[in-house]
């Protein structure tokens, strides 16, 4: 009886998880399709398979679905910005290169950026925590970057760096939604340049 109860509270768990994951991707969908906004919890439930109850059980509306997005995207861009922080005294064509990947992020999950973009300008939920996971970036940044590390002592290098990161994603969230092509690495090169600013200004304080 003891071995049953466990293995039946895993089962449990495991059929949670992939209900909880089935309703958000559904969303993703539906955001996708017809904007955050004009969405309803009905059209989620639609395009899920699920009941209310199944849905109520997991979230309580459909800014925690886009909150529970959010969360469950971050072990999707952290590489991508581990692999900045791992490059040893970047120059120009190594964050061009980095640069051209993170462009490529966005293409490849066009559909969550656009959402946490939009969301994030329409609910104050939803930007206080992509402003923490911002926070939380720098930190993991200035582990090996000196130009980071400097803006954990100085707010105005810490302005510096925000205003830098935001750039950067609002450079290829407009890239990507307007379909706009970059053959002569034109954005690429324009947010690697700033990059390579930011960390020769800032990288010997």
């Amino acid at each position: 009886m003891d071995t049953v109860t466990p293995r039946r509270n895993q089962l449990q768990e495991e059929q949670r998880s992939r209900t909880r994951h089935l309703i958000a991707q559904a969303a993703l969908k539906v955001f996708s399709e017809r904007g955050y906004v004009a969405s309803s919890i009905e059209q989620i439930l639609v395009k899920a398979g699920v009941s209310r109850a199944a849905f109520y059980s997991h979230f309580d509306g459909k800014l925690a679905v886009v909150m529970a997005i959010a969360e469950d995207f971050e072990p999707a861009w952290k590489p991508v910005f581990r692999h900045l922080a791992e490059l040893r005294n970047p120059q120009l064509p190594e964050l061009m290169a980095w640069a051209a990947r993170y462009l490529d992020f966005h293409r490849s999950n066009v559909e969550t950026c656009t959402l946490l973009t939009q969301v994030a300008a329409l609910e104050e939920q939803l930007y206080r925590k992509i402003s923490l996971q911002r926070d939380a970036l720098i930190d993991m940044l200035a582990e090996l970057q000196p130009a980071f590390a400097a803006a954990k002592q100085d707010s105005d290098v810490m302005l510096e760096a925000q205003i830098l990161l935001l750039g950067i994603d609002q450079t290829c969230f407009h890239l990507v939604r307007q379909h706009l092509r970059d053959p002569g690495d034109t954005a690429t090169r324009i947010m690697a340049s700033q990059m390579l600013h930011f960390f020769q200004r800032n990288g010997n304080r």
